[in-house]
């Protein structure tokens, strides 16, 4: 018994250690501590808050049954972020605004929003988004792009595009399949857990522009000749909307001359319900004529609503946050099998412009 009664004993300090160790630590909600090896400290961390205003666009009346088609939303968000690796932020809000044309018409848009963003220097973020919810008579989806700057400690600005579509019927009969509105929304944020004690995480020298990268970019797909695009039923659009992504490899021959190959991977849509898909496989030259930029050439070939496509053009890359670069490009477009009136780049060719942000792994 009395080996018991040790044991029991000192079961019941070790108990009241820990728990008294515990009672130092009484968080009101779980916020595990991740390894400093893991995440970095980031301007984008923990609870913030907002006013969103911007332009939406409905115009095939299956969310709204009257009114303008275009008009702007005014409204609030509040959302958490949590980095979770360097550089890497995932994250979470609510979006409520209400659309109005100023004379009898208005609808609300109420949308639950996760985020995944990818840090464009110490003070910005490049994200794409994906949410559901309620967007005036029906129930919708979205899917877009956004980019956040910080311009003091605890305000920041953001600029995001989406497109958004229904999910079931919805109770007017206007049926629209895909994406069938967009926004473009503006928003002032307020930080409120404060700003972290360092953000340097992204300091050293910039990227060589060699090895293994991946990206994001927005722009626009423009068929003036309806090469590529089909009609739906939904109503044609000389240009669409434009979000992919891209990954690709890079060979330093030299200190300037850069050879490689990059694959892309594009979704375009317009406001009437048109939904397309491009996939393009290129090689690319370039240089780098001083630190931080490279400027290219590229051609290939792929996919573009269907249809086989060359791709002529080029693009320049800019390394202002370190690893990660800023990059434009230009892409003329054209059907490989002559359609359409289509006769190599003497004839009426397409394009893809396209503005993005891509991380080097050198």
């Amino acid at each position: 018994m009395s080996n018991l009664f040790k044991l029991a004993a000192i079961a019941l300090v070790w108990g009241c250690s820990v728990g008294g160790a515990a009672a130092q630590d009484n968080a009101l909600y779980f916020n595990p501590e991740l390894s400093a090896g893991l995440t970095a400290p980031s301007a984008f961390d923990g609870l913030y808050v907002g006013v969103v205003a911007g332009p939406i666009s409905a115009r095939k009346k299956n969310f709204n049954v009257g009114g303008e088609d275009i008009r702007p939303e005014f409204g609030g968000v509040i959302g958490w972020n949590q980095p979770v690796a360097a550089g890497v932020v995932v994250g979470g809000e609510l979006q409520a605004t209400v659309a109005t044309d100023f004379q009898n018409s208005a609808y609300i848009r109420a949308m639950a929003i996760a985020r995944l963003g990818f840090a464009a220097g110490d003070n910005g973020l490049v994200y794409v988004l994906a949410g559901v919810g309620r967007m005036g008579e029906s129930t919708g989806f979205e899917a877009g792009m956004g980019a956040e700057v910080m311009v003091t400690d605890a305000i920041g600005v953001r600029l995001e595009a989406a497109g958004i579509g229904q999910i079931g019927p919805v109770p007017n009969g206007t049926n629209i399949p895909a994406i069938s509105a967009m926004r473009i929304t503006s928003a002032v944020l307020w930080q409120l857990d404060g700003p972290p004690a360092s953000t340097a995480y992204n300091s050293g020298p910039v990227t060589d522009f060699a090895g293994y990268y991946a990206g994001v970019n927005i722009g626009g797909l423009t068929d003036s000749n309806f090469n590529f695009f089909n009609d739906y039923g939904w109503g044609w659009h000389l240009s669409r909307f434009e979000m992919g992504g891209l990954a690709g490899y890079n060979y330093a021959f030299n200190d300037y001359l850069r050879a490689g190959v990059e694959t892309q991977l594009g979704v375009n849509f317009d406001t009437s319900g048109d939904v397309g898909v491009d996939m393009l496989a290129l090689g690319r030259v370039g240089v780098v004529p001083f630190q931080g930029l490279f400027a290219y050439a590229a051609a290939g070939a792929g996919v573009v609503e269907g249809k086989g496509a060359f791709a002529a053009g080029g693009g320049a890359e800019y390394a202002l946050w370190g690893k990660t670069a800023l990059r434009g490009e230009a892409l003329l477009l054209g059907r490989l099998d002559g359609g359409a009136g289509q006769t190599g780049l003497t004839g009426p060719v397409s394009s893809k412009v396209t503005v993005g942000t891509v991380w080097h792994f050198d």
